[in-house]
């Protein structure tokens, strides 16, 4: 039988204390104007099956969930109050306590059904919203679709609007929700800190940003999966005298990288240079810096460049050292020294610039690793799996902690045509798995 997935309630949910009138007026920071409309989406899926009396009682487990997820949000908006306001001119949030909105959706399959294999089609129907709509950049700011399986298991997605929230505001969100939900008191959980907007104010005419978006067109999403012992023997073949201990992150987006270069390489029959370019939090990176639950888009971006000669994951984990450190060096001065405006619009130029040139293949990445997501426990335990939906565009890498922490997940999307290719390259497949089942909850 084929998966459904239906709507059976959508709710508004607000701010269980009204949002005082001092702070009826939220700031976007220049960099929060300067960030796409689109919704950033996160999943997380929970097991709660304990047995026949949880099935027979499905119908009363469902409920009391439900309630304590709306109750949690509504206490949890009182401190995230801008994700319940409404964008104005892209320059404000009027926190107007309009709320967000809440799905309640039930599944006519159980969870290990889902987990035995992941398929990116699955995965966005238990998303509130589309990646792409164009509410992104008016409202609502956040959605929640709480997905309820046959077996008690439970899908949370979330949707919150890129406007205010990068991958470290989500994180935080998540957090201090869960928190709430779990009991925490008022003191113990995660709170937001709004400082952005005093530190980057927003412009006072229209942003517009360089025409830096990603090539479309027929592309295919593969999930990787890398175990901590597979990244050690990465790790230690990445390793050189120049970059003697690489990061684990360095070292698959480096095999990534070099994987489907050669996939390009095969396509078109030549040495084409690649350029990657990368997202960077830039929190820790500022002097002093700024701490994790700042809310807002505080991301920077650098691009480096492989000129197209044979490549190795040293050279490459070399290249992508060197251009974070360039851009940590003098990038992120740049943002503490009055010149911020222009070292945003300088670093998409040269992103811009790669993309213009049709002779260079741009790859672009995320890393999402290090956020602490499986933290999330609302009162049934650490998530299964957590994952992330993403743009279809082509050579682009999510990549994300995987639930020990130590290994990692990659979402890599390429033209249908340069992922068969590196679906077959042999040492990409020495270190990952591709989209093998999860641990999946009992369940039948």
């Amino acid at each position: 039988m084929a998966m459904k997935v239906e709507i059976v309630s959508r709710d508004v949910i607000k701010p269980s204390s009204p949002t005082p009138e001092n702070q009826r007026l939220y700031k976007l920071s220049f960099l929060d104007q300067f960030a796409p409309a689109i919704y950033t989406p996160t999943l997380l899926f929970y097991s709660t099956y304990r047995g026949d009396q949880d099935v027979q009682n499905h119908s009363k487990l469902v409920a009391d969930k439900t309630q304590r997820l709306k109750m949690s949000l509504s206490e949890t908006l009182t401190q995230f109050y801008p994700l319940a306001g409404r964008v104005k001119d892209n320059s404000v949030i009027e926190c107007n306590d309009e709320g967000a909105e809440f799905l309640e959706a039930k599944v006519n399959c159980f969870l290990s059904d889902i987990l035995k294999q992941p398929d990116e089609y699955s995965m966005n129907l238990f998303l509130p919203i589309e990646v792409e709509s164009p509410k992104a950049g008016l409202s609502p700011l956040l959605l929640i679709q709480a997905n309820f399986f046959k077996c008690g298991g439970l899908a949370i997605g979330i949707s919150i609007s890129h406007k205010i929230a990068d991958g470290s505001t989500i994180s935080t969100f998540i957090k201090g929700w869960s928190m709430i939900a779990n009991g925490c008191t008022y003191e113990e959980a995660t709170h937001p800190s709004y400082v952005l907007g005093d530190i980057y104010p927003s412009l006072d005419f229209p942003i517009t940003l360089p025409s830096c978006e990603l090539r479309k067109g027929k592309c295919i999403t593969t999930r990787y999966v890398f175990s901590a012992s597979k990244i050690a023997e990465l790790k230690a073949q990445a390793a050189s005298t120049f970059v003697e201990r690489p990061t684990r992150v360095e070292a698959v987006l480096a095999l990534l990288w070099k994987s489907a270069t050669m996939a390009a390489r095969a396509k078109f029959g030549s040495n084409r240079p690649t350029v990657l370019s990368q997202l960077v939090n830039i929190r820790k990176r500022l002097n002093p810096p700024l701490p994790e639950n700042s809310i807002g888009n505080l991301l920077g971006i650098f691009a480096v460049q492989e000129d197209g000669r044979e490549i190795g994951l040293q050279c490459l984990v070399v290249q992508l050292r060197k251009g974070l450190d360039e851009y940590s060096n003098v990038d992120v001065k740049k943002l503490q020294q009055g010149h911020a405006f222009n070292a945003i619009c300088e670093a998409f130029q040269k992103v811009e610039n790669h993309l213009n040139n049709y002779g260079v293949d741009l790859f672009a990445c995320t890393s999402l690793c290090k956020f602490g997501f499986y933290d999330a426990n609302f009162g049934w335990g650490r998530p299964k799996w957590v994952t992330f939906s993403m743009l279809r565009v082509k050579n682009a890498v999510i990549l994300m902690d995987a639930s020990d922490g130590e290994g990692i997940e990659a979402l890599l999307t390429l033209s249908e045509e340069e992922m068969a290719l590196v679906e077959k390259n042999e040492e990409l497949l020495q270190f990952a798995s591709v989209n093998p089942s999860i641990i999946a909850c009992t369940s039948t």
